[in-house]
């Protein structure tokens, strides 16, 4: 029994580690109100984002999510419910508030944080993709970071490039120290990564009381949860109807069980990340307005509006063409 409860406490370490980039990618990538919070407000957001971080890896392991629809449905289950609870801006301007973060940011902040918690407990070393990645990503995170806050109606914030770089610095390198110290986790299937009825009830417990202190605080409408929770059932309903195309692939194989990170294969990211932030945020502009900002918005916009859509036209097509080899 003992030995049993110790394995599931281990398991939380994994869970805390992608929990700690989740709320890196998603307040400090995704540039929201960091400089706002408090440190009551950080330990707050740190067990919504472990809470989330439990649920989402239940997910993809319950599901099977494995291929890029599968993933981007999930994404869009958490960029809906950090749209709700934390960025609180599904109820404001719709529908446009529905598309730029909940739909189209946070989603790909979520597959960010995913892939980086892959190189992280695979402990893989990094190569020549993984750099343009990073460089790629840390170009469109220094031009929204310069330009969202001054383009967005939105209360977001201004910050300076020398602030906003230090702070992502600390965040990535403290998500590694965590995922250095924490202990081996006894996850060693597939179903390792689902949660237990009672885990269920605690991270459940913990959305649920930040929805129902939102909705006392005004922050969260009973029409934007109605809204929230409808898209979100029908991207779960889609995930469960789909389950049986996807038994033979598993995306969390690489991180099962989670390891200790490669120090320098990490590092190799953040350097090129970093500098590519930095160039991302100077490049030229006057007022509100830049070329790579309209260029940016405008294809985060596109994004928001067409993958939900393109995605259950695809799962639908796959889904006909296997019931019709399966009747053929």
């Amino acid at each position: 029994m003992f030995e049993e409860l110790r394995d599931r406490l281990t398991g939380w370490g994994a869970r805390l580690s992608f929990g700690a980039l989740l709320l890196v990618f998603s307040e400090w990538v995704v540039w929201q109100t960091p400089t706002e919070y408090d440190l009551l407000e950080w330990g707050a957001l740190a067990a919504i984002y472990l809470a989330l971080a439990a649920v989402m890896l239940d997910l993809i392991a319950r599901f099977n999510a494995s291929d890029i629809f599968s993933l981007l449905l999930v994404a869009g289950i958490y960029g809906l419910i950090n749209a709700t609870l934390i960025s609180h801006i599904t109820t404001r301007d719709l529908p446009l508030s529905l598309i730029m973060r909940p739909l189209s940011a946070q989603p790909l902040a979520f597959l960010g944080a995913l892939a980086a918690f892959q190189v992280l407990a695979s402990g893989r070393a990094t190569g020549p993709f993984d750099f343009v990645i990073a460089l790629g990503v840390g170009l469109v995170w220094g031009v929204w970071v310069r330009w969202f806050p001054v383009t967005s109606e939105e209360s977001i914030p201004t910050v300076d490039i020398g602030p906003a770089l230090l702070a992502l610095l600390i965040g990535l390198l403290a998500c590694a120290l965590i995922r250095y110290l924490v202990p081996r986790a006894a996850i060693y299937r597939r179903e390792d990564w689902q949660l237990l009825p009672a885990e269920w009830w605690i991270v459940g417990g913990v959305l649920a009381f930040t929805a129902v202190i939102g909705n006392y605080q005004g922050y969260i409408t009973n029409a934007g949860l109605a809204l929230a929770g409808l898209l979100a059932g029908f991207m779960v309903i889609t995930l469960y109807t789909t389950l049986p195309m996807r038994r033979d692939a598993f995306y969390l194989a690489s991180v099962t069980p989670p390891r200790r990170p490669n120090p320098a294969a990490w590092l190799i990211l953040i350097i090129p990340f970093l500098l590519a932030g930095w160039i991302g945020y100077s490049l030229p502009g006057s007022g509100d307005q830049s070329p790579q900002s309209d260029l940016l918005f405008g294809a985060l916009m596109g994004f928001g509006i067409v993958w939900l859509p393109a995605v259950s036209t695809v799962i639908g097509v796959r889904a006909f063409i296997q019931l019709a080899r399966e009747e053929g």
